[in-house]
């Protein structure tokens, strides 16, 4: 059927036989027929997952692995980077903020791109500007610019860096949509978005490593250049098309059929009541992390926590989110009970949430502070991929790009509130903590570090009102799984029994929903082969025949 030495189903020609009508797809054009147009799929279509889904999923979370180390590698050693640029703090958190900020117009953007080009080209444009945007920080610090040129220069690469965010980090659940069964979508989309959260613990505990003096500051933007360059290659080799020939779900094909034009769908997702309590709420909850991510070091160094420890804190905090999105991956698979789920992590992550910021103001406590990272990390951390797929099941069919992208706007608008108010409540470092800090460790006198206890307080009043709205007011049906259960009952009404078949470019993998009954491929029912290919006994035996 294929090798890995290329794209198979982009080299051959297909045919999706839908009732005895044939729907003819030249591959290597980035899209199948339904990305542009299909009339209505009977009862009796054939579904197919394909093996280069999982390619896709790699280079999706290799991207935002370096997307997310250029976002962050600088938080974690901000006053070593501020005494190598000569400029103070405010300055360097910038290199945090300018993603924030950024990603905001480029959310239009990048939904746009993805509606009218296809997942393909969005994905190769963020790849690039990533890249470009990590090479350009590299050149900045080489040491062969003048002085003044260096810390704008580096900045423009961070900006750079920035608009490849919005290309890739709003698409996890459009892979999950357009790859995955409606088995594996929950899972699919939390190892996708724990991918970003995946790359900012490796930032956090690699960067105070790699600088332990402001002199290291060039030697970090290679290591992440080179990072950079891997995941353009990884893309060009392994992202090869939007979208499969066949759809592995019936809301995979209804969806990229009956999409309505963008600003309609603008329109039906900023109407949504269940969809705008989760854009706060779940905004709030991507604004939290990403302003503890950039800020972390400079609320525990005054209280004599160094550099490494602030990154150790928030890797178990990201680890352990891991654990979480694992489970609530798993138990949403299941049950498909979203909104209970997304309820209870929530509330429990803002409980714990509150309890850290507490042990953020205590010195010499490092147990408690990692204790309580850990449990704000397994609920706060885990909560985030359920939350957007309850997004789609509320907004669909509405592209799921839309629905994605706008929480983390909301996320990305709320953190830079959040780390602006954590600058502006901060005050002189009490006397009594003086000589425990390890900021400044003699890098420059300009540099002072500052007591954090009220904007600390500020930010657990915020997540005390969102807790309460979203346990209080959230409800939402699930739309796309209602179409699903739809489309499952039309066909038990029309036909005794269903294909279901799993193939490949690459290989082919059966997909079972029942295991009741076997067979070989019919001929009396639709399926989707390679045209041209005879079939020989070697070949039929890559098929697994079940039915619904």
């Amino acid at each position: 059927m294929g090798s890995m030495s290329g794209d198979s189903t982009s080299e051959e020609s297909v045919g999706v036989m839908v009732g005895g009508a044939a729907l003819q797809e030249e591959g290597g054009r980035g899209g199948s027929p339904l990305e542009r147009s299909t009339p209505h799929l009977p009862a009796n279509t054939t579904y197919r997952v394909y093996k280069q889904r999982w390619l896709v999923l790699l280079t999706v979370v290799v991207l935002n692995i370096s997307n997310a180390g250029l976002w962050i590698n600088i938080a974690p050693v901000a006053y070593k980077a501020a005494a190598f640029f000569d400029v103070n703090i405010t300055d360097v958190n910038w290199f945090s903020l300018v993603f924030l900020f950024v990603s905001i117009p480029f959310c239009f953007i990048s939904t746009l791109s993805v509606n009218q080009l296809g997942l393909k080209p969005a994905i190769h444009i963020g790849s690039i500007l990533n890249c470009v945007g990590a090479l350009t920080r590299a050149v900045a610090t080489a040491g062969f610019l003048p002085t003044e040129v260096v810390f704008p220069l580096c900045l423009t690469g961070q900006v750079i860096a920035a608009m490849a965010q919005s290309f890739l980090l709003f698409i996890p659940t459009k892979v999950s949509q357009l790859w995955f069964p409606e088995t594996s979508r929950a899972i699919s989309t939390t190892i996708l978005s724990m991918s970003n959260p995946l790359g900012i613990l490796v930032t956090q505990v690699v960067s105070p490593l790699i600088v332990t003096e402001k002199e290291n500051i060039p030697t970090l933007n290679y290591v992440f250049g080179g990072i950079a360059i891997f995941s353009l290659l990884t893309t060009l080799v392994c992202v090869t098309r939007s979208m499969p020939p066949t759809p592995p779900s019936h809301s995979a094909a209804r969806g990229e059929r009956d999409r309505a034009p963008y600003l309609q769908q603008l329109k039906e997702t900023f109407t949504s009541v269940p969809y705008l309590l989760l854009l706060l709420a779940l905004g709030c909850g991507v604004a939290l992390f990403s302003s503890l991510a950039t800020v972390t070091q400079q609320i525990l160094c005054p209280l004599g926590y160094n550099d490494l420890f602030s990154g150790v804190a928030m890797a178990v905090m990201i680890l352990c989110g891991f654990v979480g999105s694992a489970v609530t991956g798993v138990a949403a698979d299941r049950t498909k009970a979203f909104t209970p789920i997304t309820k209870l992590f929530y509330g429990c992550a803002a409980i714990f949430a509150i309890f850290m910021m507490e042990m953020f103001l205590v010195p010499g406590q490092p147990a408690l502070v990692t204790i309580s990272c850990g449990l704000f990390g397994f609920f706060g951390v885990g909560v985030y991929p359920i939350g957007l797929e309850l997004a789609v099941e509320a907004t669909f069919p509405v592209e799921e790009t839309i629905s994605t992208a706008f929480i983390f706007m909301s996320g990305q608008a709320q953190g830079a509130i959040i780390i602006a108010m954590v600058t502006l409540l901060s005050r002189d470092q009490l006397a009594k903590y003086a000589h425990l800090e390890v900021c400044t460790g003699g890098e420059s006198s300009d540099l002072h570090p500052r007591d954090y206890s009220v904007s600390l307080m500020a930010i657990m009043g915020l997540l005390s009102f969102m807790v309460i709205m979203i346990i209080i007011f959230f409800n939402t049906p699930y739309k796309r799984l209602e179409a699903e259960k739809a489309s499952t009952s039309n066909i038990s009404s029309s036909s005794s029994s269903h294909s279901l078949t799993a193939t490949s470019g690459y290989g082919t993998e059966g997909v079972s929903r029942n295991t009741t009954t076997s067979s070989r491929v019919s001929r009396n029912h639709p399926t989707v082969l390679p045209v041209n290919i005879t079939e020989t006994p070697e070949a039929e035996e890559e098929y697994e025949q079940c039915h619904l």
